[in-house]
């Protein structure tokens, strides 16, 4: 207890130029924890965002079937997991959409009508198309769109595409790529009429209750279908994508902390002057029986308040700052390239407990160093220099 109250005399006491240099060293704590934390907090909310934004337009479990069995067997097999929500039946077709000359390449989904349905009302027997691709071929609702099968018919004069034309009733708007752009949903009986067998992907789009337990859900499944069939999550699908993420969080991290590190160097200014100060004092304690640890103790409990004080108020900083981020959404980023208009912040509790931990832990190291050379200070020595 004297050792602390001793130390917080020392800390309390500055005037001069002490006193300014506290005030960088308490500053620069604080500002470094809470840029790490609203940094921490953008890569965060960016990756809750875009989690979402995919799960809000990607199945959560694709099941590409191998050997098909009767698909309303299969589908009773699936929904006995309680953990499904909802699934579609689809089959996969590649196919070439062409409009007054502009021609693209796109994914034919054949779908059940009633699933058409849950996706857009009143679809009837038109097709669906992605927003972003009506906009490169310049079609509008009603139109008709040329759909040409690459595979086409065998004759005896040679090989001949297969053409045929199809309404549009209705655009989709996803904000992914693949589906805005690339992808063509039509009737189930249509699409098998067109194209034959000439299909690339026949399964099941499973939706769970719980999306993050997509995993567990799929391996499960796996036990079902066995090597009928082959599972993956979308969690699976965007693995690359979260793990380049979280890279990027991880390094820009240890730049920050880097950043940390330099500024805790005031503390290590401030107790080298705060030794020199204190000479004559240090030199009186160890006269009544202060031993060299109780004297490096009293100077690393200086360091230690300063970086905890620091780092408190760095992290209301940040709580505060995150607020505004949110409520005026402050990051702005092009929606056609992010899938979002806006950048939410989104700070974890791991994420403040390890700031928090890392800024006590620099804040105690840059105080080793003076505490270290007042604890080997010569009573003798400063005896005869005064």
């Amino acid at each position: 207890m004297i050792v602390l109250r001793l130390a917080l005399r020392y800390l309390t006491s500055v005037k001069g130029s002490a006193l300014l240099v506290s005030l960088i060293a308490f500053f620069g704590v604080s500002l470094s924890v809470t840029a790490i934390l609203l940094t921490m907090g953008a890569f965060s909310g960016f990756q809750k965002a875009l989690k979402e934004k995919i799960l809000s337009t990607t199945p959560h479990i694709i099941i590409s079937l191998i050997e098909e069995d009767d698909y309303k067997l299969e589908e009773e097999r699936i929904r006995k997991f309680p953990e499904v929500k909802d699934l579609t039946y689809i089959v996969l077709y590649q196919g070439i959409v062409s409009k007054d000359g502009r021609v693209q390449a796109v994914s034919v989904k054949g779908m059940k009508r009633e699933d058409m349905e849950k996706i857009m009302s009143g679809v009837g027997e038109g097709t669906l198309m992605g927003e972003g691709l009506a906009g490169l071929l310049g079609v509008d609702k009603g139109d008709e769109i040329t759909l040409v099968s690459p595979l086409g018919l065998r004759t005896p004069f040679g090989f001949v595409p297969k053409v045929g034309r199809y309404k549009v009733s209705g655009f989709l708007k996803t904000g992914t790529f693949e589906q805005d752009y690339l992808t063509l949903i039509m009737p189930m009986e249509e699409a098998k009429r067109f194209f034959g067998e000439n299909w690339q992907l026949k399964g099941y789009e499973v939706y769970i209750k719980d999306p993050y337990m997509a995993q567990e859900v799929k391996e499960r499944m796996e036990e079902v279908f066995g090597h009928r069939a082959i599972l993956r999550s979308w969690i699976d699908l965007n693995q690359q994508l979260f793990n380049a993420l979280q890279l990027e969080k991880v390094a820009i991290f240890f730049v920050l902390l880097l950043m940390a590190t330099i500024s805790s160097f005031n503390i290590t200014s401030l107790l080298f002057m705060k030794v020199r100060d204190k000479v004559r004092d240090i030199a009186i304690l160890r006269t009544y029986g202060f031993k060299s640890r109780d004297i490096m103790l009293t100077f690393l409990l200086q360091g230690l308040i300063l970086g905890f004080f620091g780092a408190v108020f760095g992290t209301f900083l940040a709580f505060v700052g995150q607020f505004f981020i949110n409520e005026y959404r402050l990051i702005r980023v092009p929606s056609e390239v992010y899938l979002m208009d806006h950048i939410p912040s989104s700070m974890e509790v791991k994420d403040v407990v390890i700031t928090f931990s890392v800024a006590l832990f620099i804040s105690i190291f840059a105080s080793l160093a003076p505490s270290y050379r007042a604890s080997k200070l010569s009573v003798v020595e400063i005896l005869r220099k005064d």
